[in-house]
């Protein structure tokens, strides 16, 4: 009730008699009425009007108008936010970069074949990988509310395995969100990070068996879907390959 005593007042200046054949005419909760056009909403609970006889522009809030206007202007709030939801065919661009995050080197002894153990028989590499998201805004308006659901890929390499078939792809699946984007303007944000694996034999080093001297895994892919509320708005693939080899999965992101 604070904040609907404070604006009383200056819709009480706003609503003094200002007729025009064709303008729309509110009514303030106390009665008075005016005519003037809407500009804009400002979310749900603001309007901005503009007088038709003076052309003063004034941003109140809709619960300090009469019951019959408070409710017309609601709805009208309501069906403008959730046209900005909608966003046409490219609306955004969707741009990439790997960053490294971190690295952490770790050397194992290993056991020869003769019973002896050599110092940093093998050297393990671990990196932590992600992606940096940038999406740049097409539209002549700023966009807001932009969820990305995505799936990072990495193709592991079995060192036990020295065929083709030992290489398979991670994955794992994450969720973010954006700032709004100006117009014109671009926001970026990084994904939740992945670990690859990177195993080197020491020279003169060999592997008992059919082991593989160097194993390395990659970061492969992202496959990026972007959404405002429910509603899917763009979809990208990196490499455009991992359509036809893998699915997008069923179950929920983590959030």
């Amino acid at each position: 009730m604070a904040s609907r005593s404070k604006f009383l007042p200056a819709l009480g200046l706003l609503l003094i008699a200002g007729p025009a054949a064709e303008a729309r005419t509110f009514t303030s909760a106390d009665g008075r009425t005016i005519e003037a056009d809407i500009v804009r909403f400002e979310g749900t609970d603001k309007v901005t009007i503009k007088r038709t006889d003076t052309g003063q522009t004034f941003t109140l809030p809709i619960a300090s108008f009469a019951e019959r206007d408070r409710a017309e202007l609601t709805a009208e709030a309501e069906a403008a936010a959730r046209k900005k939801l909608v966003l046409p065919p490219n609306s955004v661009a969707v741009e990439f970069s790997r960053v490294r995050v971190d690295t952490r080197k770790e050397k194992q002894d290993i056991s020869l074949s003769n019973g002896e153990v050599r110092q940093d028989g093998i050297t393990i590499i671990e990196d932590a990988w992600a992606y940096s998201v940038t999406l740049r805004n097409l539209l002549p308006r700023p966009i807001e509310s932009l969820r990305a659901d995505y799936i990072l890929f990495v193709k592991v390499d079995n060192p036990s395995d020295t065929s083709s078939s030992g290489q398979r792809l991670r994955r794992v699946r994450e969720s973010l969100t954006f700032d709004p984007i100006p117009v014109g303007g671009r926001v970026s944000a990084r994904t939740a990070s992945i670990t690859t694996r990177k195993r080197e034999l020491a020279d003169g080093v060999v592997w008992s068996g059919s082991l593989k001297s160097k194993a390395r895994d990659s970061l492969y892919g992202v496959w990026l879907r972007l959404y405002q509320g429910d509603t899917l708005v763009h979809e990208t693939v990196s490499p455009t390959m991992l359509t036809s080899t893998e699915e997008w999965a069923d179950t929920k992101p983590k959030r």
